[in-house]
């Protein structure tokens, strides 16, 4: 498996691609565009990012579960999730040999 790279170092992965970018410009359009997803989802929109990946708020219906110290049931109420789907064009490229 490769290695786990966190904002920081993919901010200097990004300035290192990029002319006449400085970090701190950088950090900022990556925190913005962090919030700017966060947002659309908050709102329930969906986003799009063709030929990379789509985000989505769904929500989950209540269910019964089973407390396992216990055996009791255990209804879970209703929540929000974030889906979040790769693009063909990503899985290809991940899975090209």
């Amino acid at each position: 498996m490769g290695e786990t790279i966190g904002k920081t170092k993919l901010v200097r992965n990004i300035v290192a691609k990029t002319n006449n970018v400085s970090i701190e410009t950088c950090e900022q359009v990556v925190d913005a565009c962090i919030n700017e997803i966060v947002d659309l989802l908050v709102r329930g929109d969906k986003l799009v990012l063709k030929n990379f990946m789509s985000f989505e708020t769904i929500e989950r219906a209540e269910r019964e579960g089973k407390d396992l110290k216990t055996g009791e049931t255990v209804v879970y109420p209703p929540v929000k999730s974030v889906k979040c789907r790769v693009s063909k064009a990503v899985r290809d490229a991940v899975n090209a040999k």
